[in-house]
Order: C-alpha cells, then structure tokens, then sequence
C-alpha cells in the first residue's frame, strides 16, 4: 500500500503542474493578447505581390483571327513578368475608358500556383480580377501590347493565315480588290513560309516608297460582327511588311523574302 500511495502522489503532482501551467499560459495570453488565430486582411497590392512571387513556366497568348503561341524562354518570361507587376503596382481603374479594336488574351502558366488570366488591350491590362487604364501607364500598355504582337507575328503564323481556305485573300490596286488566283496565294504562302524576319529595317531604302504589291487576307470577324484584315505590303520581290490596322500600336513585322521561293 505506501508505494501505491506513493505512485498516486506523483500523479496528483504532475496533474496539479499541468494544471497551474495552463491556467499561467491563460493569465498570460489574457493579459499580453497574444494573437493565437489573427485573422489578416491583404491588401490589393500585396495580393497583387504575391501573385508574381511565383516561377513562370510559360504564357499562353491567344491572338483574335490569327490563333494562339506559347511563350516559354525564361528571359522573356521574366521580362513579361516584370512589365505586368509594374503596371499593377503603378496604374489604377479610371472609369470612361475608351474600347480597343484590339484585345489580347491569355494567361501566365506557374510552376507552384494556379494559371492566372489576363488581357491587353490598348489602353488597359486585365490581370486575374485586377485592371488598370489609368493615363500614367498608358504609354506602357501599348509598350506592352506592342510586344506581344510582335510575338504572333511570325512567318509560320502568318502564312497559317494566308493558307487558309476560310481565309478570302485578294490583291488590293487602286482602291480595287481582286481575289488571288489558287497559284498566286500558294505562292504568296511559300513566300511568307520561307522569310527570314528583319529585325533592324532602318537601311532597306526600298520602304520609303510606294509598295509594288498590297495584299490583304480575311481573318475571323469579332463577336461584335466587325471585318478583320491582315495586310501585307511586298516591296521589290526582296522584301515583306505584315500590319494589322486594328492595331492601334501600329506595329509592324518585316520579313525579307527568299529569293528561292
């Protein structure tokens, strides 16, 4: 029996320790008001930060008529990346903002967080829930527009363009468009298919003047029913310039064609 009442002792003991240590831990928490479940609200621009914390893998661009690329080289990536959360971090929502005849979609892929969508319109960016058009990023989004397109605008995208049946393709002279013939428009796609794209143009004198043929392809018409054209300017069967005129950044892509085709 003692070394019973003996065990039961220490049990009592540890209980009371126990005991006096929660209620200590309680006296404490009560007094100092230590945030044990603190319930934290984000800022939008915090938001905002985390969502480009994440490691971008790729950007899936979708342009209207044309179709879609990926865009996968780390550099870019991070470039992109950078241009979107600066836009974020420095433009607002102002209302009255007037519609492009141009929008980009897509969406920016993550290695450890979900895809997030966006949109790029002349004078507007649409990240996730988040959009921004205010005046003092305005030269930026159309930066940034620019440089998307000039991402779609590749000789195997647009001779996609010009091979496709569904796509009408003419000759324009003189304010008159005549529909190129089935050799002419394979022709026109080897041509396109085969180019080498020109980076620096500022040289090529043969620009300054009048194109010797202007072509023009049908793409897709937009929800809203509105006609949508790709032109192609041919300079000296040596040379090739690809604009969209609903483009309002008026970017353009210069090709030098191969003389082989």
């Amino acid at each position: 029996m003692p070394e019973e009442k003996k065990g039961l002792s220490w049990f009592r003991l540890i209980v009371l320790q126990v005991i006096i240590g929660c209620v200590l831990i309680g006296i404490c928490s009560y007094i100092f008001r230590i945030p044990m479940d603190e319930v934290r609200i984000a800022s939008p621009q915090q938001d905002q930060s985390e969502r480009f914390a994440g490691i971008p893998m790729r950007i899936d661009l979708t342009y209207p008529g044309l179709g879609n690329v990926i865009l996968d080289d780390p550099k870019e990536l991070l470039s992109l990346k950078s241009s979107f959360s600066n836009l974020l971090t420095a433009g607002k929502e102002e209302q009255g903002a007037k519609e492009s005849r141009l929008l980009l979609t897509g969406s920016i892929a993550y290695l450890d967080q979900e895809d997030i969508p966006f949109q790029v319109q002349t004078s507007a960016f649409q990240f996730g829930q988040v959009s921004v058009n205010s005046l003092n990023v305005s030269a930026n989004i159309r930066k940034l527009q620019s440089t998307l397109i000039d991402k779609v605008f590749t000789s195997s995208m647009i001779s996609a363009a010009a091979e496709k049946p569904e796509n009408e393709a003419y000759s324009l002279e003189q304010g008159v468009m005549t529909p190129l013939s089935e050799a002419d428009r394979k022709a026109l796609t080897v041509q396109i298919r085969t180019a080498a794209r020109v980076i620096d143009f500022s040289r090529f004198e043969d620009l300054e003047r009048q194109p010797d043929k202007h072509i023009v392809i049908s793409l897709p018409a937009s929800e809203e029913g509105k006609k949508h054209w790709l032109h192609i300017d041919r300079f000296n069967s040596a040379y090739m310039v690809v604009y969209d005129l609903l483009d309002e950044t008026n970017q353009r892509a210069y090709f030098k064609l191969n003389v082989a085709s």
